[in-house]
């Protein structure tokens, strides 16, 4: 599976809104799976693309723990 960049990203959204391309053909086309094209194609009509301008965060088992914790504590 590869990496889509933004660019990628934003090609697929217009394939797939201005040209009526389908899921399959563009999971094919950019080499991912389907799932993934539907959920960029969701998570984009949702938020916009904007969206894609936010970067990923990779939490530590710490800070997700504490987290837990946090809001177990609250309830």
């Amino acid at each position: 599976m590869s990496k889509l960049t933004k660019q990628d990203k934003i090609h697929i959204f217009e394939e797939w809104t201005l040209e009526d391309k389908g899921s399959i053909y563009l999971s094919k086309k950019y080499g991912v799976n389907v799932s993934v094209i539907d959920y960029l194609i969701n998570l984009i009509k949702i938020n916009g693309l904007s969206i894609l301008d936010k970067p990923y965060t990779n939490y530590s088992k710490e800070f997700k723990e504490c987290s837990l914790k946090e809001k177990r504590s609250m309830q």
